[in-house]
């Protein structure tokens, strides 16, 4: 089984050298979440909101796009 490290060092080294920081800094964290994931056990489900908690509010935008009619134009309403 890999360690962490090793996963962390493979998955920066297949980036292409035009890559920065923040590129290394999204593979490093989708390695965080494949690792949280695998560690949960069975029995204890995970839920959408767990999986998605940490990107839940890092985009701007209407904060509710179904409370304002106007966004849903052209959609079939």
């Amino acid at each position: 089984m890999e360690t962490l490290k090793q996963s962390a060092i493979t998955a920066i080294s297949q980036l292409p050298d035009t890559a920065n920081i923040n590129d290394i800094i999204v593979v490093l964290y989708q390695i965080k979440r494949e690792k949280e994931i695998v560690n949960q056990t069975e029995d204890k489900p995970v839920s959408c909101y767990d999986l998605a908690k940490d990107y839940i509010g890092c985009i701007e935008g209407p904060e509710d796009l179904s409370t304002n009619k106007a966004y849903m134009e052209g959609f079939g309403l």
